[in-house]
């Protein structure tokens, strides 16, 4: 009897033990700085360190990750999961302001892109955005039941260039790097350019860096410097023009 009692509780503990790394392992904590577009940056790197990003997977298909900036005022809360309901895979976003108070809440399907977002000022919702794909915002405002239709998401406005001139000059001038072609290297980098609420702009820059081959980011930011067209500020619910981050993806992917 002694000798069971003792192997009984020795199973025990082998098995909350093994539950214990188990809860460990999926609740794995990481934390990684990240630039101001929100990316990755490396550890040596305190020039471009805007934020704190603490990411904690609590299953193998679910984790949280929270942005603080280096005051450590919490600027955003990502949580990543599967909707079981629509059967597709979920993110769950929300920003908040300088003040700590909510400024949005969005839920994105991420095999699509499609995403629904509530926005906010001082402690009231300013409006509401169905985006389903292909310029398709349907936009409605706080206190009315009237729906808009519209291209673009006026509640987070966004520079505009001229998209044709812009696709003419990818289509004849962007190059794969040899030596990123002859090592099978793919990638998207993704150029961010400030423009302010007249439209001025300084030029582009790589957004994500440590996410993408040195090759690849060189020969967007080439073809990049070759625009000349017009890049307009981008204008909020009011119609009033806003300084704005422009973000552009160019995707090398080899055939």
């Amino acid at each position: 009897m002694a000798f069971r009692s003792r192997l009984i509780h020795f199973l025990l503990l082998l098995f909350f033990l093994g539950l214990t790394f188990t809860l460990s392992k999926a609740q794995e904590k990481q934390i990684v700085r990240l630039n101001e577009h929100f990316y990755p940056i490396a550890e040596n790197d305190s020039v471009n360190y805007f934020y704190k990003g603490i990411i904690v997977n609590l299953t193998d298909s679910t984790s949280i990750e929270r942005i603080f900036n280096l005051k450590n005022q919490i600027v955003k809360v990502t949580r990543y999961g599967f909707n079981q309901e629509g059967n597709f895979p979920e993110e769950n976003t929300e920003i908040y302001d300088s003040e700590g108070k909510i400024s949005s809440k969005k839920i994105k399907n991420r095999k699509n892109g499609f995403y629904q977002a509530v926005y906010f000022g001082k402690d009231e919702q300013l409006g509401a955005v169905l985006f389903q794909g292909d310029k398709n915002y349907e936009i409605r405002k706080a206190g009315s039941e009237e729906v808009v239709i519209g291209e673009k998401n006026v509640f987070d406005p966004e520079p505009e260039m001229e998209k044709e001139v812009w696709t003419e000059i990818l289509i004849n001038n962007l190059k794969y790097p040899p030596r990123a072609r002859q090592n099978g290297v793919e990638g998207t980098v993704i150029l961010a350019m400030y423009v302010n609420e007249f439209g001025e702009h300084e030029g582009f820059q790589v957004a994500n860096p440590e996410n993408v081959n040195e090759s690849l980011a060189q020969e967007a930011l080439r073809v990049a410097s070759m625009y000349e067209g017009k890049i307009s500020p981008g204008t909020n619910i009011e119609g009033n023009s806003v300084d704005a981050w422009l973000y552009i993806p160019i995707r090398f992917k080899l055939d």
